[in-house]
Formats: structure tokens, sequence, C-alpha cells
């Protein structure tokens, strides 16, 4: 572990090579693919990005590369990263040339990105899975342009500790859990954190909140798993954020 408390996490990436592995026999994937993704999630996502045609994004925790090869067909230009090798290795053979990926770990500095190179660093469902967001956020914020954007999704403190409240301390503590992945022999850790840990992780490294939504799933989520969509309509399930680098004067 650094200095400055940032902590690699060799559960979640060794879960995430071995889900990759077996990706084509995933009863529950983790990836864009999944109802939970295509109906709930990126349907949010969507009406908070900025504008991406001509731009340069940074697909932050890219996975196998699903939603780099969207900012791709969107006319963007992009560089992928992610902890997991298996993952870098499939987004490679999947897009080629099109996009440049790296493995690397977000809790560490990001050594090929240099200062504002990326008009949007997007990512999605993967700070769950870090401790310390305070450092993370402040190199998402180095390598953004004066007037990027920082897009990113997590699971809503409320269904995490509703959920996992026997394995956490309290609501109001950053707190760690182990998921097993259905019976695929994968695990990945994950983190609670409160609202008020998010919002100030992201004040504190100099950011302004531009959007923050407790989104609802669409309808057609309702088929593929009508448990979660009906208590995602009636309390707080996932979020949402957008987020700038805060100009001078203080917003």
């Amino acid at each position: 572990m650094a200095d400055d408390g940032r902590k690699s996490n060799g559960t979640t990436v060794a879960g995430y090579d071995r889900l990759v592995q077996q990706r084509s026999d995933l009863e529950t994937s983790p990836w864009a693919g999944s109802a939970y993704q295509r109906y709930y999630v990126w349907p949010a996502v969507r009406s908070i990005l900025p504008t991406v045609s001509g731009t340069t994004v940074l697909d932050a925790g890219c996975g196998i590369g699903d939603y780099s090869e969207w900012f791709l067909d969107h006319g963007s230009e992009v560089v992928g990263v992610d902890a997991s090798s298996e993952a870098i290795a499939t987004a490679e053979r999947r897009l080629g040339s099109r996009a440049t990926f790296y493995c690397a770990d977000l809790t560490e500095q990001l050594e090929f990105a240099s200062e504002n190179q990326f008009d949007l660093v997007f990512a999605n469902l993967v700070l769950g899975h870090i401790e310390n967001w305070r450092p993370v956020l402040a190199e998402f914020g180095r390598v953004l342009t004066a007037d990027g954007s920082l897009v990113f999704t997590v699971i809503h403190p409320v269904r995490r500790y509703r959920r996992h409240r026997d394995e956490l301390a309290s609501y109001y503590d950053v707190d760690s859990y182990v998921l097993e992945w259905g019976d695929t022999g994968a695990a990945v850790e994950q983190y609670h954190r409160p609202i008020a840990e998010i919002i100030d992780s992201l004040v504190e490294t100099e950011f302004c909140i531009d959007q923050f939504r407790e989104i609802t799933p669409r309808e057609e989520y309702r088929d593929a798993n009508p448990e979660r969509y009906e208590k995602a309509t009636e309390e707080p399930d996932t979020l949402c954020v957008r987020a700038e680098p805060r100009p001078e004067p203080r917003c």
C-alpha cells in the first residue's frame, strides 16, 4: 500500500479474471450485455453524458471493452484501463487498434496519461471496488481538461446497506464485504460508503457535482429481474453522477 492510502484489491482482480474466462457461460454478466446495464444503468448514463463526438475518453474500469466500443462508434478517441489482464486482453482482441488499452490499477497513478488529456472520464460500476476514492478522483481530475467531465455509476449505499448490513459496521462507515459471483468460484470485494462520503470525496478533490441521480429502471428490466425492478421503483438502488473539475472561484 502506498503512503497516500491507495490499495490494490487482488481478490477483485482475480475475480474478474475468472469471470472473463467464463464469460460465455455466465448466467449474470457484470458487463454491458446484462439486463441490469441495458435497461437500468446505461439509459441513465446516456441521459447525462456530454457530447462525445470528437472527444478523448478515458474508460476507467473498461472491462472487456463494451462501452469503449460505444464511445468509438460515436466518434470518440478512447483509452481503456482495467486491472484485469484477462479483460484487457479480451478488449484488445475485440477492438484491435481502434482504441488503446492499458492493464493498470486505478488506485495507482495513471502513468500512461498526461495532464489535461481527456475530455471525459467514464467509470461504470468500478468505484465500488475501491476503498479510498480521494486519490483516484484526484488522478481523474489531473487527466481531465478544464472543461471536461467525470461520469460514474455506483450501487446506491441504501441498497448496499440493506442487503449486507450483517457484514457492515454501520451505514455511516466505509466498510467492505466480499460478494461471491454465483457458482463461478469468482469473488469480488465491494465497498459501502454513505452518501455524505461520496459527496465529500468529490468536493475535497476539487469537483463540482452537476448531476446526482438516484435512477430508476426502464420497464424492460421487469422481465429480467422482477424483484429488483420492483424494489428499485420504491427505494434507491443505483447512483449515476456527473461532476466537473471545479472552476475558480470555488463553486
